[in-house]
């Protein structure tokens, strides 16, 4: 299968096959980046960005404009090394509590992203369970099916951004009061994290089908590592609130579930208040590879040394984003370069090759 905006995709492919089995390609670590297209379309950012209000057009059925946008970016930029051009029916980091009747909901002063209104009073009285006929899967779907039909021979679909298992149920109940119903009614948390659990691998199936995914064409997640099979990402942002017992009780089992249903995943580790989980996290077998997010106001990336180092050794990948080459200079010099992806953002034409080419002789 070749892709209009990535012309060396088979060779891309090569080396994220060689990433999963834990082996070096071309004698570096991955490299994920894009540089402008000589030539190419002149976005301007404030009419063609297609991530801003990229919910807003998707939940709005705004998906011509939103089409229009995505072209304007891969007419604009050259995807690099080992970065593959995709696009992901997402309708918002709450999308997956709108399976379950929540309904999304946006801010005139905030559209870049959503939330849905918590509608759990009482968890005796709400039974968890999947609605086909549910509206906002059903568009979902839809959206799926028009980037599946837009995207054909040019870019992929990627998989969506669930936040599934403890984030539904605090997007349907509210962070402050689940918290509180650990305490006070736990076996009914319990059974709500039961049924939300067997909604995953459905949810999942029925995009990957109507985004047109196939061993083909592989699939992609907004943290973008491709594979043949299934991969998504997978997380619970919730537990930044929670203590390990309470983790290990109710929301480990969810993520081992998942990451044992795909066949590949990275868990997205956002915040220091998670670190606390990070020893369980790592203990799930399943589990490819790390995604540490400092979060807003912390130290930069490239300074969490022993973090990244912790999860090297417990023997999960690691995904470095938001550096530049000299970062990751600096990193690669600390880190075992088996497992490791770089991500760069858009850097001038040349700058993301002669990284490579800097990180194979140095490796």
């Amino acid at each position: 299968m070749t892709l209009q905006y990535k012309p060396d995709f088979t060779a891309a492919k090569t080396a994220w096959n060689h990433y999963w089995n834990k082996e070096l390609y071309q004698g570096r670590p991955l490299v994920l980046g894009s540089s402008p297209r000589a030539g190419g379309y002149v976005m301007n950012w404030e009419s063609d960005n297609p991530y801003s209000l990229r919910y807003y057009h998707a939940v709005h059925g705004l998906w011509a404009e939103q089409l229009r946008r995505i072209e304007c970016m891969f007419e604009s930029i050259v995807y690099e090394a080992e970065a593959i051009p995709f696009w992901s029916p997402d309708f918002g980091p709450d999308q997956c509590a709108a399976f379950l009747g929540g309904q999304l909901a946006f801010s005139e002063g905030s559209l870049e992203t959503n939330w849905v209104h918590p509608v759990v009073e009482d968890w005796e009285q709400f039974d968890i369970h999947l609605d086909w006929n549910n509206p906002t899967l059903q568009s979902v779907q839809q959206y799926a099916r028009k980037l599946a039909e837009h995207a054909h021979g040019r870019y992929l679909v990627g998989t969506c951004d669930f936040h599934s298992n403890g984030d539904t149920l605090s997007a349907l109940r509210s962070p402050e009061r689940l918290c509180m119903d650990f305490m006070d009614c736990p076996e009914l948390v319990g059974r709500a994290m039961s049924q939300v659990r067997e909604l995953y691998q459905p949810v999942y199936d029925a995009i990957y089908e109507a985004s047109g995914s196939t061993s083909a064409t592989g699939t992609i997640g907004w943290l973008p590592f491709w594979c043949e099979g299934k991969f998504a990402t997978i997380q619970c942002d919730f537990i930044c609130m929670i203590s390990p017992a309470i983790f290990r009780e109710y929301i480990m089992p969810a993520l081992s579930e998942e990451a044992a249903f795909l066949d590949r995943c990275v868990y997205h580790l956002d915040g220091p208040g998670a670190l606390r989980h990070l020893d369980q996290i790592v203990a799930i077998p399943d589990i490819d590879a790390i995604q540490w997010v400092p979060g807003a106001g912390q130290a930069p990336m490239h300074t969490w040394l022993d973090v990244l180092k912790r999860i090297q050794k417990a023997g999960k990948g690691l995904i470095i984003y938001g550096v530049g080459p000299d970062e990751v200079k600096l990193l690669h010099r600390e880190l075992n370069p088996v497992g490791v992806v770089y991500e760069v953002g858009t850097q001038p034409k040349g700058v993301i090759e002669d990284l490579c080419k800097w990180l194979k002789s140095h490796t």
